[in-house]
């Protein structure tokens, strides 16, 4: 399938709304109402042409503009419950102190070949907002992508643009999402980028699971490996859809009392570097939430960046993550220019039940993803080699009051390079039960761990020990547990 940008005439149109457009025509803003709906813009409800999908983007984009002309000190855009709006991308910028309702139900067009395309020929995110500050999505209604059928032209390869979020927030500052639910986007469900101030709370994201996976069988992309001791049939995604819940990049960002259930990321912090406002992905707290079939509480993928790549001070803590792929996931990326660092990531009082693949890994990415970039190693340790990444090193991560049970293979995986092993890693409290295959431990190496109260205590293939009774530090080679407090 070819795609093609939008019209000229509805870029034209589109324009017209740019509050940087001298043809904007939006009447007297000294009496623009402060609350307004989109069907006083000229919504098209229940209906999904591709002229109702047009003049949908124009309604509320239009609507935004006007009520942020306006003098009074709340502004309000609703999309009024009750009816179902779908709609091409909507693009806002340079507008402060607007709170955009939804109630009812917002839908993303399925019609792929119609879909706007950026400069860069990458599909334009549905609800894309750049240059914006104190700016609030509240409501009780629903954002829905209608992925299903960008997921199977990603797998079967037809789609090579980069594929919608479904809402993004770039180089913004103090914005709030709550309340309303995200289902089913084509890619991220919620990203930002160079983002300072930032508070989500009380979302529920849905990814169609069953969906997912038939998808990923009908096309040979769900690996089966049957567990040989409880001979249970295990399936594990070997490619990415890329339909995490939450990425969030920038810094002073809090994350609360949300529930995901998406088949990927829960929760994903991408880096950011030196060419961004923010120049460290940093400050954020992520609580209060329930996951279902996630791949992680992450911490990334971070690879090197010339301008440095960052994360640092995240924490995660009073998290229940039940039939994970991945729960604690902290994972770099390849790449040979540049440098990164994460640092200063606590887990805490996370509860485990039934992880499907790995509780805890700290290492390289495993899957390659749909440009084809990625190891490609997701089957590790099973078959095959995935490299460690010496560009980015880990540092200071804190494990406390963990618990998981049922699962179906090791504890977990914790991976660093050798030139550049993870140091000050502790676990504290940390509890993982199930079955022992392929190992009874932890597949470990390259790490300087601390455990307290722990089972099993990690055991690392030249694991880096700080010793309380030599004043050097000493590689051990196929350690054995031993008293010392520091291991």
């Amino acid at each position: 399938m070819e795609f093609r940008p939008a019209c000229l005439l509805c870029i034209v149109v589109l324009a017209m709304f740019s509050p940087s457009s001298s043809m904007m025509c939006l009447g007297d803003v000294s009496s623009a109402t402060a609350s307004v709906s989109i069907l006083e813009f000229g919504a098209i409800p229940n209906e999904s042409s591709n002229d109702a999908c047009w003049a949908n983007s124009i309604a509320i984009t239009k609507a935004i503009y006007n009520v942020s002309r306006s003098y009074s000190t709340t502004k309000t855009v609703v999309i009024p419950s009750g009816y179902v709006f779908t709609s091409f991308p909507v693009q806002v910028s340079n507008v402060a102190g607007v709170t955009l309702v939804i109630d009812g139900h917002l839908l993303a067009s399925k019609n792929i070949s119609a879909w706007p395309l950026d400069s860069n020929k990458d599909c334009i995110d549905f609800l894309l907002f750049t240059n914006i500050t104190h700016f609030t999505i509240t409501g009780s209604g629903r954002v829905d992508g209608q992925g299903y059928d960008w997921w199977w032209l990603t797998i079967f390869t037809v789609i090579h643009n980069e594929r919608p979020h479904l809402i993004s927030f770039y180089t913004s500052t103090n914005v709030t999402v709550e309340g309303i639910e995200l289902k089913n986007s084509p890619s991220f469900h919620l990203r930002t980028k160079d983002l300072i101030g930032g508070v989500f709370r009380h979302l529920t994201i849905k990814v169609d699971v069953d969906q997912q996976k038939q998808l990923y069988r009908d096309a040979g992309l769900m690996q089966s490996l049957p567990h040989p001791i409880t001979k249970e049939l295990i399936e594990i995604p070997t490619f990415p859809l890329n339909t995490d819940g939450i990425d969030p990049a920038g810094e002073n960002i809090h994350i609360y009392n949300c529930s995901i259930e998406n088949f990927d990321d829960a929760v994903a912090v991408k880096p950011s570097h030196g060419g961004d406002i923010s120049p460290c992905s940093q400050n954020m707290l992520i609580e209060n939430c329930t996951v279902a079939f996630g791949v992680g509480l992450t911490i990334g993928s971070v690879p090197p960046n010339i301008q440095t790549n960052c994360v640092r001070n995240i924490t995660f803590r009073n998290i229940n993550s039940h039939h994970p792929i991945k729960a604690i996931y902290v994972k770099t990326n390849p790449g040979t220019v540049g440098d990164g660092i994460i640092e200063n990531i606590l887990y805490e009082n996370i509860n485990i039940t039934y992880p499907l693949w790995w509780s805890i890994y700290i290492g390289p990415q495993q899957q390659k993803q749909p440009d084809g970039g990625g190891p490609g190693c997701m089957l590790y340790p099973f078959g095959g080699e995935c490299p460690t990444q010496p560009r980015v090193p880990i540092r200071n991560i804190t494990l406390r009051n963990i618990q998981s049970t049922g699962g179906l293979l090791s504890p977990g995986v914790l991976r660093c390079n050798k030139t550049k092993p993870c140091t000050d890693i502790v676990f504290d409290n940390v509890h993982v039960s199930g079955n022992s295959w392929p190992a009874d431990n932890f597949i470990c190496e390259n790490m300087d761990i601390t455990s307290t109260n722990t089972s099993p205590i990690p055991v690392c293939k030249r694991t880096f020990i700080s010793t309380a009774t030599k004043n050097r530090n000493e590689w051990r080679e196929e350690g054995v547990p031993q008293s010392n407090p520091f291991i």
